[in-house]
């Protein structure tokens, strides 16, 4: 997978990523979920962590596509066939790995915990993405987010 912008003719867009050769189908459809919730994943982000101690690095999102909303909720046929789009669970990573821990743990053949990605920060200024659906799941790094603190009693006089 090509990592540098200067290498990649469409850029750093989670776009130009759907595209690299290497992925799998089932990787491009899941990345094309996130897409479809990419503006409200970033507009909670900021929410959560201007309104709480969290820090971006800490922060974690889920994305459950409608097929795979049944492993995670408690809901009937009707109940997931009402809500056409993706579910996003915003928190904490430790939380959610909690989360899913609880609501969709590991097999006992699973040769490691599927959600360890979760147990250490984000690289700077990013946010750890699992994106489920019915077949697999797909974890990775997103953002280039900055939380800047206006808080005037903490500025500079001038």
């Amino acid at each position: 997978m090509t990592y540098g912008c200067e290498r990649n003719m469409r850029g750093c867009s989670l776009e130009a990523y759907i595209e690299e050769p290497g992925l799998t189908e089932g990787q491009r459809r899941r990345l094309r979920l996130f897409q479809t919730v990419e503006e409200a994943v970033s507009r909670r982000v900021e929410r959560l962590c201007t309104s709480s101690e969290i820090e971006v690095t800490d922060a974690a999102i889920l994305v459950v596509s409608p097929a795979a909303r049944r492993a995670f909720f408690r809901i009937d046929a009707r109940g997931s066939a009402e809500a056409p789009g993706a579910s996003v669970i915003v928190g904490h990573r430790a939380r959610l790995h909690e989360f899913l821990h609880a609501v969709l743990p590991p097999t006992d053949e699973a040769p490691f915990d599927p959600y360890v990605d979760l147990l250490a920060p984000s690289p700077p200024q990013c946010v750890r993405v699992l994106i489920v659906d019915e077949d697999s799941l797909t974890v990775l790094n997103y953002g280039a987010f900055v939380v800047v603190n206006l808080d005037r009693r903490e500025m500079p006089k001038a």
